[in-house]
């Protein structure tokens, strides 16, 4: 069976525009897929990138390498090159993301 979601190779970086545009690596060379009906977990230390590595699924963070494949049972779309129209309408149908900060 094909995997739901494949992330290749993805990594993230800041830059600090008001820090002489230094750039800071979040995470690099993220590597891992998830089959149809299979549990995972992102798991780490505070700052390790969970939270980022999740966004950029979701399409909030652009990152600067890599690939994020979404198999959504009529296609297969990356979300690193999927224009914002392709995005929404995977949001919509596809999949979902509870932030952290989730406020009642």
């Amino acid at each position: 069976m094909n995997p739901v979601l494949t992330v290749s190779g993805v990594s993230k970086a800041f830059h600090l525009h008001l820090h002489g545009g230094k750039r800071l690596p979040v995470v690099e060379g993220v590597d891992f897929a998830v089959h149809p009906g299979e549990c995972v977990v992102l798991g780490g230390p505070s700052g390790a990138g969970k939270a980022s590595i999740l966004k950029a699924i979701y399409g909030n963070y652009v990152v600067q390498s890599g690939s994020i494949l979404i198999d959504h049972g009529e296609a297969v779309t990356d979300i690193v090159t999927a224009a914002p129209g392709a995005i929404i309408a995977l949001r919509r149908h596809a999949m979902g993301y509870v932030s952290q900060f989730l406020r009642c």
